[in-house]
């Protein structure tokens, strides 16, 4: 396929962090398996070394497809080529766990029906009826095992998750938090915010823990110092506090690191993502490039340009300058396109 200059800008800069900005259908799956094998070109650079996030386990087996088509066409048959590892943040912080950390080789990870599940049957011991729930931030009454566990469930995730000063919650919150995490190591359990929690706090710890490493951290850094040198994230815009901890782990040795996503698409907001990430990428990378893949190759001109429209709407100061175009063959009459308009945003 012909690659635009942005594009190709895109792959061929390996020697600095990278933040890629990728509208919509900008062809970013093509631009990051191109990048992969520019990197396998590099000296001393095995699969090995190369870790690259997706945000779903069906978008890391589009972009391991297309790596793995790449790498074929341009180095031919790539030694090592399964131990480059494309996934979810999730699944590189469990295999990271079950392989470095021995206090959780034998732990079962629980889904989240699952985890609702030992939270009611355990509603004492997993903190939730002794928690209260509040009104107009006045304690009310406690929780009730299946009415609230839904709730407490979707807070307790929250509250590893996020940027949160436990010095500032009400003690039986805390205390809820604490009792259904002494209850997961005590059963030998993982949920999904446990797994990341438990692995971006042993990389980096928080400042406030102090004290010398013990075994599973030392062992822990040391594998992803002998192992981790280029780091990619895809739908970066995505990424919640823990999430950025872990990357910030990651790369904490020198390892690369690029970014990829867009401002615009963010919709998971209101679930703990943290946009201001990739709005700050930059500041926060000394040296970091920004390179923007602003051609949409999928839609038609009608539909880029009212997303255009939309989206330049946003505060200019909470948004990444940018201005998105149709570069696709996709035609349109007047009336393909219904556009409803509203009194405020």
């Amino acid at each position: 396929m012909q690659l635009t200059s942005d594009q190709l800008a895109a792959i061929g800069t390996v020697d600095r962090h990278l933040g890629i900005v990728a509208c919509a259908g900008s062809g970013k799956t093509e631009v990051i398996a191109r990048r992969v094998v520019q990197l396998l070109r590099l000296p001393g650079v095995e699969p090995r070394h190369i870790v690259a996030f997706t945000f779903t386990d069906r978008a890391a087996g589009e972009l391991k497809q297309r790596i793995v088509s790449r790498v074929r066409e341009e180095l031919g048959d790539v030694r090592g080529l399964a131990e480059l590892f494309v996934g979810t943040m999730h699944g590189y912080a469990l295999n990271m766990l079950q392989s470095q950390v021995p206090e959780t080789f034998k732990c079962t990870v629980l889904s989240d029906v699952q985890a609702r599940v030992l939270i009611d049957r355990n509603s004492r011991a997993s903190g939730l009826t002794t928690t209260q729930i509040r009104t107009q931030g006045k304690p009310t009454r406690p929780m009730k095992r299946y009415v609230n566990s839904r709730l407490y469930q979707r807070v307790l995730g929250m509250l590893r998750e996020d940027e949160i000063d436990q010095d500032k919650l009400p003690s039986d919150v805390l205390g809820g938090l604490n009792s259904y995490r002494s209850l997961l190591q005590r059963l030998h359990y993982l949920d999904y915010s446990e797994i990341l929690r438990i692995a971006a706090d042993l990389l980096l710890p928080p400042p406030s823990t102090g004290g010398p490493a013990n075994e599973p951290v030392v062992n822990l850094r040391a594998h992803v110092q002998d192992t981790v040198r280029y780091v990619v994230v895809d739908e970066y815009q995505e990424t919640n506090p823990v999430q950025e901890q872990l990357i910030a782990g990651l790369i904490q040795f020198g390892a690369n690191l690029c970014v990829v996503g867009d401002d615009d698409q963010t919709i998971y907001q209101w679930r703990g993502s943290a946009v201001n990430n990739i709005l700050t990428f930059t500041t926060r990378h000394t040296g970091a490039k920004t390179v923007t893949l602003n051609e949409n190759f999928r839609s038609s001109k009608a539909v880029v340009d009212l997303a255009r429209q939309v989206a330049e709407g946003i505060d200019p100061s909470r948004r990444l300058s940018k201005s998105m175009i149709a570069s696709g063959h996709q035609s349109y009459d007047r009336g393909d396109l219904l556009a409803l308009s509203f009194d405020t945003p």
